[in-house]
């Protein structure tokens, strides 16, 4: 064996075992008859080209559509199914901000006075947010180019503007719930795997009713503040804070998703994102243990639920998952 082709066969060990039975020594041949005659004195090495092609079809090959092997397609689909549901919740987030831009617009304590860089800046900031929402519907209906570039500028701006300025600075959950579900979409959403066109009543519906809902939440609190009358006004403004529609929301899919009878990768994506907000969660115990008990019940009860979801959904997700309906069916 020449060095060059003990290189090759190393990059090519980037591909699972059952495809590189079939198809290594056709790939190998392949490439050294490529490369010519080439000594082993020269240290010779695949192209860069090379290495990162191996990588895209290693990729593919992993989170397979629904052609290839199932254990594959589950990982796959499980990815897109991440991308999707993160994006959801992003733009469930970000939506609210739209109806209730005019009444913040209006109060100085929001974006500055009027004419400043500061408002320019804060209202700029709101309305780039709702990228998120563009990568939303556009994922759901398909548009899976459209989705990628939104992702990745709205990822980049929130990421990069607390780097190089005071502007206030992206929490750590925050930073990974916004993270995964860019990196999913560019990942799991390759050329061998068609992309479902979806209801516009699936890609309206969660940011339209979260749009609703905050509006209205925001409006009951702020006519009390303006009567007077703060009681139990922490414990509304705790859930409707990121946290609490973080909860909520994922509580309405997973309910959604038990009952319908969603497969396992649609769960699995359901338990990660409880996982990871259940993460973030915990360091609230200890920062409100022994200060407002009203907001810290709250933050215990979040936990709690996201705890539950988290295990419910993994359990009943694995179980769903199409690799254990093939090994139910060979048992029978």
């Amino acid at each position: 064996m020449s060095l060059l082709e003990f290189h090759y066969r190393n990059v090519l060990r980037m591909l699972p075992a059952s495809y590189r039975a079939e198809r290594e020594e056709e790939m190998v041949a392949a490439y050294l008859e490529y490369a010519g005659d080439v000594p082993d004195e020269v240290n010779p090495r695949p192209r860069w080209g090379e290495v990162f092609s191996v990588m895209g079809l290693a990729l593919r090959v992993r989170l397979a559509g629904a052609s290839g092997p199932p254990v594959y397609f589950a990982w796959g689909e499980t990815v897109r199914m991440i991308a999707l549901f993160g994006l959801a919740l992003q733009a469930m987030l970000s939506a609210p901000s739209l109806p209730l831009l005019p009444v913040m617009s209006e109060n100085e304590q929001f974006f500055g006075a009027p004419g400043s860089a500061d408002r320019l800046f804060g209202i700029g900031e709101v309305l780039l947010h709702n990228l998120w929402l563009v990568a939303y519907v556009a994922l759901a209906r398909g548009a899976v180019r459209t989705a990628r570039t939104a992702a990745v500028l709205v990822f980049g701006w929130s990421f990069l503007v607390p780097l190089v300025s005071d502007w206030r600075a992206m929490e750590t959950g925050y930073t990974v719930l916004s993270a995964v579900p860019v990196l999913a979409l560019l990942l799991g959403y390759h050329r061998d795997v068609p992309t479902p066109r979806r209801s516009w009543w699936v890609a309206l519906l969660p940011p339209a009713v979260a749009a609703a809902a905050l509006y209205a939440v925001n409006r009951y609190l702020t006519g009390r503040l303006a009567a007077g009358d703060t009681t139990t006004l922490d414990t509304l403004s705790a859930w409707a804070g990121v946290h609490g529609i973080i909860v909520i929301a994922l509580t309405a899919a997973a309910v959604a998703a038990l009952t319908l009878g969603a497969g396992g990768p649609a769960l699995l994506a359901l338990a990660f994102y409880a996982m990871v907000s259940l993460l973030a969660r915990v360091p609230d115990l200890y920062h409100y243990h022994g200060g407002d008990e009203e907001i810290w019940q709250v933050a215990a009860l979040q936990c709690w639920v996201l705890g539950g979801l988290t295990l419910i959904l993994a359990v009943v997700g694995v179980w769903r998952l199409p690799i254990h309906r093939r090994l139910q069916e060979r048992s029978v």
